[in-house]
């Protein structure tokens, strides 16, 4: 049995549009992207290893609540940037100004 999200919404995460959900024990988020190594082998292999295997990655990451240190946001024209800040790193998601809301409301409860 799957554990449902309390939370899920699209977002730009490094440059890539990523899909996030946020659990009670973590958040986690996965970018999908065109393989380089994987469209040069289907170019190699006339197109029999792409029908295997398909030229999308699939990233996926995540970080757990308990290590979450922090959340800011910082309202754009066109989105808000909702920081989650975790030792060593800071993860960026540029969301819908009332989607911001949502997320760091969300995120601040799990961590309280």
């Amino acid at each position: 049995m799957s554990e449902k999200p309390l939370h899920s919404f699209t977002s730009h995460v490094a440059g890539k549009n990523a899909n996030v959900s946020i659990y009670p024990d973590r958040v986690e988020w996965t970018r999908a992207g065109l393989s380089g190594g994987k469209l040069l082998a289907g170019v190699a292999t006339l197109g029999v290893s792409t029908l295997a295997t398909g030229v999308r990655n699939k990233d996926t990451e995540m970080i757990p609540v308990r290590s979450i240190t922090s959340i800011t946001t910082k309202k754009g024209l066109a989105n808000t940037t909702v920081s989650v800040i975790v030792p060593g790193n800071t993860i960026d998601f540029r969301v819908s100004h009332g989607e911001a809301k949502t997320i760091k409301e969300t995120l601040q409860r799990l961590m309280l």
